[in-house]
């Protein structure tokens, strides 16, 4: 029997004998209450004997009870160090489970690697045996190329004479291309003005419109290739508007005299100005 089990037992045992005194009390008052309670068998007497019978029962009990207590400690103590134990082991278990797993990948990582050496050096082997042959081949090329490069240089020596000749020439021709532009520039001829004298294909705005004057100042001028008498035609928004005949010229603007005979429309600051209209 556990230690539970007899502490109930105990229990059950001290219920008994309350429920007989109630019993006795019940008997007693049929009878002479001084002689039942203060005779020598009396209720007193037989209480105190009740008394301290359940003085020692409840003594048993606590000593039953602090004995359970103990075990019950010494159970959760052993309990605690076999859990420990069971971690301890677990983590240990671990540790060799997850070393095993990085011997096998090292295992695996190395057979890889021998496998790679073997290829390559199968494959240097393989290459080394080309390189032979390339260097054979060179060889027979530098010799082949040595022949070229003497039949080269002979031919080397022969355009370096034409070379020279051609620079002579070269230098002649320079100058006489500077003397060209000087004329021209005195004779105020542009080497990119059409051979005709047409104006270049540009386009402009009107800035400024003199009405009592006829004339209108444009945003293009000498620089953009205009020239004294070249014609400019103004529209807008597509629309023709009236034709310039141009009579002075600055480097970025120009001054025009409105033709007349040509007008469609009121000429406005603004206006689209081309050289030639499609």
């Amino acid at each position: 029997m556990t230690l539970l089990g007899k502490a109930f037992t105990v229990v059950i045992f001290l219920l008994s004998l309350t429920f007989m005194v109630l019993a006795l009390v019940v008997n007693a008052s049929h009878r002479n209450w001084r002689d039942l309670v203060l005779g020598a068998t009396g209720y007193k007497a037989t209480i105190e004997a009740i008394d301290v019978e359940n003085q020692q029962l409840r003594d048993a009990a606590e000593e039953a009870q602090a004995s359970l207590a103990r075990e019950q400690a010494a159970r959760r103590t052993a309990l605690a160090a076999l859990q420990t134990q069971l971690d301890q082991l677990t983590n240990e278990l671990e540790l060799s489970v997850n070393t095993n797993q990085k011997l096998e990948a090292k295992n695996t990582e190395l057979a890889q690697l021998d496998r790679s050496r073997a290829e390559e050096l199968q494959r240097l082997t393989e290459a080394n045996t080309i390189l032979r042959g390339q260097i054979r081949k060179e060889q027979e090329d530098r010799d082949k190329l040595f022949a070229e490069t003497l039949v080269l240089t002979d031919n080397l020596n022969e355009v370096r004479g034409v070379r020279q000749e051609l620079e002579v020439r070269n230098d002649a021709l320079q100058k006489q291309l500077t003397r060209f532009r000087e004329i021209a520039d005195h004779m105020g001829i542009r080497p990119e003005d059409p051979l005709d004298g047409a104006p270049p294909e540009r386009n402009g705005n009107i800035l400024v419109v003199d009405r009592p004057k006829s004339l209108v100042e444009v945003s293009i001028g000498y620089d953009d290739g205009l020239r004294k008498g070249h014609f400019l035609n103004v529209t807008r928004d597509g629309r023709f508007i009236t034709r310039l005949r141009v009579r002075e010229t600055d480097p970025n603007r120009s001054v025009a005299e409105i033709m007349r005979d040509y007008n469609e429309g009121i000429i406005l600051e603004g206006d689209r100005v081309d050289t030639s209209i499609d």
